[in-house]
């Protein structure tokens, strides 16, 4: 491959392992990577989701129109999906007293498997660490503040993830909990504006009411794939489980049938899932918008710039770090290495346009986020966190920091 680029002759950028491509054009970004020992229709497969999905964040970062039909069309196949198990329930009812009972039983039954989830704020919780205003005030004022600038609710539950190298937020329960989780390596790889901004992107959400939309589309968004699951058929075949005659011919059909029915569904399954992504995408973009109010444009691009190179991050987060000096040990390790590929930022950046590239992903690339981010104008940051506002918070999140050091100096003995 030349080294400059075909169509506009400027010098390629190139990364390990990766086709070279146009920095300025964005030619061949978006070829991948060959895949080693995969089939031709995997390869196939995975080339068309790529190549669409580098289009739709194209189009997406451009300013695309919002397109309201999809989430209608997923909130009508929800209320049709809840209708099932709330009939089968009140079918089932009639007849566990009028009879015949043996009907009511398998109406009960199928109105258990398919019934709404809502989440349970216990089972999201398991192995993080809620994170109260006693133990964390200036964290938890500093999301106050957040809340305020951008008009969202405060989040009922604020917890850490000492693994988790991202932050998310969802709504779960009978009383529909506001959760906001941050995970430690994150947190441990951003400074205080890139925390702001991080803060009023997942505050937004709340602001923009996502996870109530993901509520009432997520009948359509996992219902067939429980079937899918539900429905698979055993991998032992019938002449292993040493049948014969009638015996295994039934057992054979048996499986056949469920097994169409089980791809059957898990392909309605991934086509709605495709079409849920698509929204997924769109109301990212519109929290971006909220970061960009509460933190400033430039504070936002740098989270962008960040959340790309955190992979570079990873060997700075590990056991080796003293005890009790982790968090201020791996905060200098990232600060010296986002110092060092300073000029690699803007290659790795643009190549999560490339790595990133889905229609299943629920985020546009990285890539396109800072591209959509940097054509908007550049406004003051509506709140700011001064120095030692910000070594308090890092001082509430140093005990959680430990708990992720100790688990990985116990790896590094093995």
């Amino acid at each position: 491959m030349t080294d400059t680029c075909p169509s506009c002759a400027v010098p390629l950028a190139v990364e390990e392992d990766q086709p070279s491509w146009c920095p300025r054009c964005e030619w061949n970004l978006d070829t991948l990577a060959p895949i080693e020992r995969s089939t031709w229709f995997w390869r196939q497969i995975r080339t068309r989701d790529h190549r669409a999905g580098f289009r739709a964040d194209k189009l997406l970062a451009a300013g695309a129109p919002v397109r309201t039909r999809v989430l209608v069309l997923l909130v009508a196949i929800s209320v049709v999906l809840v209708a099932v198990p709330a009939t089968a329930l009140v079918a089932a009812v009639w007849l566990l007293f009028a009879g015949p009972v043996a009907l009511g039983l398998p109406l009960l039954l199928v109105a258990y498997l398919v019934r709404p989830r809502l989440g349970r704020v216990k089972k999201i919780l398991g192995g993080r660490y809620p994170l109260g205003a006693d133990r964390a005030p200036a964290l938890h004022a500093l999301i106050d503040r957040v809340a305020v600038a951008t008009g969202s609710p405060r989040p009922d539950i604020v917890a850490v993830d000492p693994h988790l190298w991202g932050a998310w937020t969802t709504v779960a329960g009978l009383r529909q909990r506001r959760i906001l989780t941050l995970g430690i390596p994150l947190v441990a790889s951003v400074e205080s504006g890139e925390l702001v901004a991080l803060l009023g992107h997942e505050l937004g959400h709340f602001k923009n009411r996502d996870s109530r939309r993901r509520m009432l589309t997520r009948p359509a968004r996992v219902t067939f794939g429980h079937i899918a699951g539900g429905l698979r058929p055993s991998r032992v075949s019938g002449a292993e489980r040493d049948l014969l005659g009638l015996y295994l011919i039934v057992y054979e059909l048996w499986r056949l049938i469920t097994g169409l029915l089980s791809w059957l569904s898990f392909a309605v399954h991934a086509a709605i899932h495709v079409a849920a992504a698509r929204d997924d995408r769109r109301a990212e973009q519109q929290a971006d918008l909220l970061a960009v109010k509460v933190a400033g444009r430039e504070a936002t691009l740098s989270l962008f710039d960040a959340t790309a190179a955190l992979p570079l991050f990873h060997g700075a987060i590990s056991g080796v770090a003293r005890k009790g000096f982790a968090m201020a040990e791996w905060r200098a390790r990232v600060a010296q290495n986002r110092a060092r590929n300073d000029l690699r930022v803007d290659v790795l950046r643009q190549l999560t346009i490339r790595t990133e590239a889905s229609l299943f992903s629920s985020h546009p690339s990285t890539g396109r986020r800072h591209e959509f981010v940097s054509t908007l104008p550049d406004t003051p940051p509506a709140v700011t966190v001064g120095d030692a506002e910000w070594a308090t918070i890092v001082r509430e999140l140093a005990p959680y920091a430990e708990t992720l050091r100790n688990e990985l100096a116990e790896q590094y003995e093995m």
